[in-house]
């Protein structure tokens, strides 16, 4: 096998071990509200400003929460690292580039990068995001960690949907 070949091989298996995350949360929101609320440089529903690599988004220190049931509810903390970039219009809202990742301990946890998408009725994430871990750490995020992806992206489209409505 060529060099390029094996490269080829990593670079396809690397790639069928990302996962997709689509959600979304129905909410009555304004869309014009969207560039003045996630377009602005200060976000105190989200957190603290702080440096970003990249010019073209803004990023935040935020504690994104994960509920757990059962006998009582519990709630997770994780310090992150939540970027916005420029909202853009599309249809009849708008898509803001969005990506998170852990603030501490980040080679434990995947990034996200994707996009919010926001309209009169609904608030969604579009993202992708490579569970760490290889194969293994992919399987257990088919069997339990996906699940707290989703619960933590819900929680943070609330959130979102909370800042655009004033609630």
């Amino acid at each position: 096998m060529s060099e390029s070949q094996a490269d080829e091989l990593r670079l396809t298996s690397s790639v069928s071990l990302i996962v997709r995350l689509r959600l979304e949360e129905r909410a009555a929101v304004d869309p014009s509200r969207v560039p003045a609320i996630l377009g602005m440089p200060e976000a105190p529903w989200l957190g603290e400003p702080t440096h970003s690599e990249d010019a073209a988004m803004r990023a935040y220190l935020c504690d994104l929460e994960l509920h757990a049931g059962g006998a009582g509810p519990a709630i997770f903390r994780k310090a992150a690292i939540v970027s916005l970039g420029q909202p853009s219009p599309r249809d009849a809202g708008w898509t803001v580039p969005i990506e998170w990742r852990a603030a501490t301990l980040s080679p434990l946890f995947p990034v996200l990068v994707g996009g919010l998408q926001v309209d009169a009725e609904r608030v969604a994430l579009d993202g992708r995001y490579a569970p760490p871990g290889g194969r293994l750490g992919y399987q257990l995020d088919v069997r339990l960690f996906g699940a707290a992806a989703r619960q933590t992206g819900h929680w943070f489209l609330r959130r979102v949907a909370g800042a655009l409505t004033g609630k």
